[in-house]
């Protein structure tokens, strides 16, 4: 079954709207075709003010993954029913949104919880300064346990101060103006493009554009060995469903480098390479959102002893493990933004290049926004894959969604042995945010603790050690130099803080879901004759909202 978007809205209030009396038109829009997929909520009475005045959540559900959607908000008069404005939020915004409440923990942020000013059909802002404020949060959230209070107050219009008259030049700036006509108006705090800076800007200008065109071809042939020496030897490992889960979006990504580098090596203008193949920029985007797919199905293949012995193999044959490789493209487009920076650096304005430069960048900063909001977790993901892949034994998955992997040491470990006797062997500790393991120095598995329950305290027979305990076991550990020490005692709080709010947003969760069960049945009942009565009336396939049950 393919994935399907789920994203809870609380419109909460108004401000400045042009009349006193207005209502909220909500709607699904597919922006492929810029029409309605699915109409949800009509003539919602809304709120003026600052503070919260409409609590009633709306879940906007049902999107399929490929769908490009925008979640629509038109506002009208109650009493002349004319429309007086609209707020548009994009697919990519609403959901980086909701992932933003969730790093956030519910607190105010401007990134889920904002004002968005009215704009007419066209896209332009209306002349008069009115503001909605639209709440976006996970659909298991309660609204009553949301923080909807906007981050900051209602923006406050800002009065124009008149323009001073501009200054007419001298005659000696004019004649020099006239007489080298190369030099342009720079801003203030900005250098002015002199013959010199040009000159010298000319020269760096070669190195940067040529290190655009290298770093793509090193790229490709990193790109080139993923595909040689992992995705297509995999086939004959996995079925056909979990390598088209895992590589689809690399196949993509790789068969347009393909073409792009060629492309841009030809190309004498790189910014024009950019704008001819931005759209297909966005399969970057799909590859992110199914990131964490592509990780867990790995995870649980290495249980397969013969799939764990392709990846030893064709490691011999790569330079690099399969995660390293994975990771390249999570990391591609905010390497190219900073590539293109530096090209700009030495791209003065009158230059034919410039303006595409410009157009290039602002769609690499564009798709890079989206990218580094899910870089941290992405990498995350893929260290602690690379741990689990170099440990030997039984043990369980380390990868679960909202474990964080923190750090890894070679410290020394004390146990007892017979008769009351004190072993003191090497270990490679790692510390994860809800987990505590040990191996071997050959990273042979050893054992492991649940930090769920788990105290720490410092040893009092060793000044440079510390006490783990549960309520099954105590382990002792002990570090090279206070300093070490200190680090994993902050480290190791700050873990149990994490998987503490984890655990807390998982019972909320768990809660939601039980609470939906029970009232399920009859709510499916009575949403199936309303939707049977409407076609009947109508003649058509009716529309319903998919309202939160609070």
């Amino acid at each position: 079954m393919s994935k399907r978007h789920k994203i809870k809205v609380v419109v909460v209030s108004g401000h400045k709207l042009p009349s006193p009396n207005t209502f909220v038109n909500c709607a699904l829009i597919d922006t492929s075709i810029d029409e309605v997929w699915k109409r949800y909520q009509a003539k919602t009475p809304l709120g003026e003010g600052s503070a919260p005045v409409w609590k009633k959540a709306l879940v906007f559900g049902g999107m399929p993954h490929s769908l490009e959607f925008a979640l629509r908000f038109d506002v009208y008069a109650a009493e002349k029913k004319s429309f007086l404005g609209r707020v548009q939020i994009s697919k990519g915004d609403s959901l980086v949104a909701c992932e933003q409440y969730k790093e956030a923990n519910g607190n105010p942020q401007a990134q889920w919880s904002n004002w968005y000013r009215l704009k007419d059909k066209s896209g332009n802002p209306i002349k008069e300064e009115a503001f909605l404020h639209v709440a976006i949060v996970p659909p298991t959230v309660k609204t009553a346990d949301a923080n909807l209070n906007p981050p900051v107050p209602p923006p406050v219009e800002k009065k124009e101060t008149p323009k001073p008259p501009p200054v007419k030049p001298d005659a000696k700036a004019k004649a020099a103006a006239e007489a080298n006509p190369m030099t342009t108006q720079a801003k203030p705090d900005e250098k002015p493009w002199t013959d010199e800076r040009r000159a010298k800007a000319k020269k760096k200008r070669i190195p940067a554009r040529q290190e655009i065109i290298d770093s793509e071809k090193s790229y490709l042939d990193n790109l080139t060995a993923l595909m040689d020496q992992y995705v297509n030897p995999m086939k004959a490992y996995v079925t056909d469903e979990d390598h088209k889960k895992m590589f689809s979006d690399v196949m993509g990504i790789y068969n347009f480098h393909m073409l792009f580098c060629p492309y841009m090596k030809e190309s004498e203008d790189i910014g024009s390479c950019f704008i001819k193949y931005a759209d297909y920029l966005k399969i970057y985007t799909e590859f992110i959102n199914h990131y964490g797919n592509i990780i867990e199905t790995l995870s649980e293949l290495r249980k397969n002893k013969k799939f764990t012995n392709f990846l030893k193999i064709a490691r011999k044959e790569a330079k690099m493990e399969i995660t390293s490789y994975l990771i390249q493209p999570v990391q591609r487009i905010p390497r190219y933004v900073l590539l293109l920076k530096e090209l700009k650096k030495y791209t003065w304005p009158e230059h034919q290049e410039f303006e595409n430069l410009m157009k290039a960048l602002a769609k690499a900063q564009e798709i890079a926004t989206h990218v580094n909001e899910r870089k941290r977790q992405i990498e995350n993901m893929s260290k602690t894959l690379e741990v689990q892949s170099k440990i030997t034994g039984e043990f369980d998955s380390l990868i679960k969604p909202d474990r964080k992997m923190i750090r890894e040491d070679c410290l020394i470990k004390v146990s007892s042995g017979m008769f009351n006797s004190i072993k003191r062997k090497e270990r490679i500790v790692f510390l994860f945010s809800d987990l505590l393991m040990w191996t071997t120095t050959a990273y042979q598995f050893r054992g492991k603790m649940s930090l769920a329950a788990a105290r720490l305290e410092k040893s009092q027979r060793n000044e440079l050690g510390i006490e783990v305990s549960s309520s099954k076991e105590i382990v002792v550990i002990i570090f090279e130099t206070q300093l070490q020490m200190n680090e994993w005692i902050k480290d190791f709080e700050e873990g149990k803080k994490y998987a503490k709010q984890v655990r807390e947003r998982l019972r909320k969760v768990k809660m939601n879901t039980l609470k939906g069960k029970r009232k399920g049945n009859a709510h499916t009942l009575v949403m199936n004759a309303f939707k049977t009565l409407e076609h009947k009336k109508n003649g058509s396939e009716g529309s319903l909202a998919d309202e939160a049950a609070d």
